[in-house]
This record gives C-alpha cells, structure tokens and sequence, in this order.
C-alpha cells in the first residue's frame, strides 16, 4: 500500500479537525464578545471602532495564522509517526 491515499489520510483530517475546531472557537469567542459590547452600548458606553489598517493587518494575518498552523500540523505528525 505505498503511496495510498489512507496514508496521507489522517494528516488531512487530522489539520482539517483543527481548523474546523479553531473557526468554531473563533465565533464563539467573538459571539461572547459582541454579546458583551451589546450589553455596555445598551448601558450607554461609547465604543471607539478600530481603524482600517488595523482591520485590514487583521483579515491578512487571519488566513496566513491558519494556514500555517495547518502545514505544521500536516508535517509535525508526519513527523511524529515515521
């Protein structure tokens, strides 16, 4: 069975899990901050938005942070297993 795809199999799923996991805990992070801010504006405090290099430097660093945890995870339990 060399070169099968049930070999590479459990990296994928395994990257795959994480990253499915690390969305997941990313909007229920933000569901209970947003949750928060909701309840202080109903209270009267004043937000100041971020700015759009700030929003911009995030929505790149997004994408790039889980891409490369999924390669390391991809070659960490390559690794680990051979």
């Amino acid at each position: 069975m060399e070169g099968s795809w049930t070999d590479m199999f459990p990296y994928f799923a395994g990257a795959f899990k994480l990253i499915v996991l690390g969305i997941g805990a990313y909007f229920a992070i933000k569901w209970h901050f947003d949750e928060e801010r909701r309840v202080k504006e109903a209270a009267g405090v004043v937000f100041v938005e971020p700015s759009f290099m700030k929003r911009l430097a995030l929505m790149i660093a997004l994408p790039v942070v889980l891409v490369s945890i999924a390669v390391l995870v991809i070659y960490v339990t390559k690794w680990f297993y051979d």
